[in-house]
């Protein structure tokens, strides 16, 4: 595809993309858990038990969710990429990532998307859409690198 396709097509061009709709109020509430040793996340009315970040063996920790968060945007970006496509839209992603201890805070994270063998024919257009959704976050640092990877399926 190419450069002026792009601005043409409304699943790449993030322009297009409710950026003139009203920001919607959402809510979150952390609470300690009954244990007194954690706390609850409630979202949505889900419950999600979070660790502390020094010792997060037994639940997700803040980086934890940071990367996982960011990771299931990716996934349903391409996941909504390739319907629109006629694509078969089995997409997975998978993340490693590093903290720096000394400035509590995360490093690198490095992300591999996996689709269907005929999805990878538009793999280059999936990482622009990637890009314009990673974009259009306030992410800063860390700095976030996509990889793919195919899958036979």
């Amino acid at each position: 595809m190419q450069a002026t396709d792009q601005a043409l097509d409304p699943v790449l061009n993030t322009d297009n993309c409710e950026s003139d709709a009203a920001p919607r109020s959402h809510a979150l509430f952390i609470i300690p858990n009954r244990r007194g040793d954690g706390f609850n996340a409630s979202i949505h009315g889900h419950v999600l038990e979070l660790a502390d970040p020094t010792d997060h063996r037994l639940a997700p920790s803040p980086d934890d969710l940071v990367v996982a968060a960011i990771a299931s945007d990716l996934a349903w970006s391409a996941r909504r990429f390739l319907r629109a496509y006629g694509l078969p839209d089995d997409v997975s992603v998978s993340a490693t990532w590093r903290t720096d201890e000394d400035l509590v805070a995360l490093v690198d994270i490095n992300m591999t998307v996996t689709v269907s063998r005929p999805a990878q024919a538009v793999s280059g257009a999936l990482a622009t859409v990637f890009e314009n959704s990673l974009a259009a976050r306030p992410l800063g640092e860390p700095a976030v690198h996509i990889s793919f990877e195919g899958v036979n399926r």
